[in-house]
């Protein structure tokens, strides 16, 4: 799926009213080209390389880009002290979904997606260029799948099947499978709850309380539909008495 053009943005600042600094990223990643402007790895390198602040926090809004860029911002996110953060503003796709994984908390702010899909490019050859293109891009699916499976704790062949079908996932469906640790839109006590258990919990244990939590509700929503039925059962008996 092709996907429209982001303005291309790139700041960084420190929070006046915080320890905190913030960084923009707005448009492709990568070193960009001929035909558009970009943010590389170097950039955000750079960028953050002489950062002092205890949080780090990114605004997001990317249709992705270069993959071996999008990695390595990843892995330079992961190796610093800072806590850092992502908040995905607009939209967070390809790439930049990978981006979005280093950090070690995501936010999606409200109306905001995410897309995860195999890694893709253009060549040209003869069949066996193409098949070296090929294996090349599997490849590259294999250590995508890593990235995922590490933040999210789903399994490769579910992870797989995403990448496959290009999954889009709202703000809450990024959220319930374990993308972004939290998503504007919650109540309070949904947030209040995320966040003894991300930093209470490992992965496979938070995936289980919040599974256990999900069962809970459909038993409450169950016995609360059965009431209703019940309700409406005496109600039309009482009115069959009375009429």
């Amino acid at each position: 799926m092709k996907l429209n053009k982001i303005e291309h943005t790139f700041s960084s600042m420190k929070s006046e009213t915080s320890d905190e600094h913030v960084l923009v990223i707005s448009g492709a990643i990568g070193e960009g080209g001929y035909f558009y402007e970009g943010t590389s790895a170097t950039d955000v390198r750079k960028a953050l390389e002489n950062v002092k602040a205890k949080t780090i926090r990114i605004k997001l809004n990317s249709p992705g880009g270069n993959a071996f860029d999008g990695l390595e911002i990843y892995n330079y996110l992961k190796d610093l002290d800072a806590h850092v953060i992502v908040e995905v503003t607009a939209l967070a796709a390809s790439a930049a979904s990978i981006i979005a994984m280093g950090a070690d908390e995501v936010i999606m702010r409200t109306g905001s997606t995410m897309m995860i899909h195999n890694a893709s490019t253009i060549t040209y050859g003869n069949k066996d260029e193409m098949l070296k293109v090929h294996e090349y891009l599997s490849k590259i699916d294999t250590s995508i799948i890593d990235v995922y499976k590490e933040k999210t704790g789903l399994s490769t062949d579910e992870i797989k099947e995403m990448l496959n079908n290009e999954t889009w996932f709202t703000a809450s469906e990024a959220f319930e499978k374990g993308f972004a640790d939290s998503y504007e839109t919650q109540t309070k006590e949904e947030k209040e709850i995320t966040s003894y258990l991300n930093s209470n919990y490992s992965i496979s244990q938070k995936i289980d309380v919040e599974n256990e939590i999900k069962e809970i509700k459909n038993q409450i929503s169950e016995l609360q539909n059965q009431e209703v039925k019940d309700k409406s059962v005496n109600d039309n008996r009482l009115k069959s008495l009375l009429f």
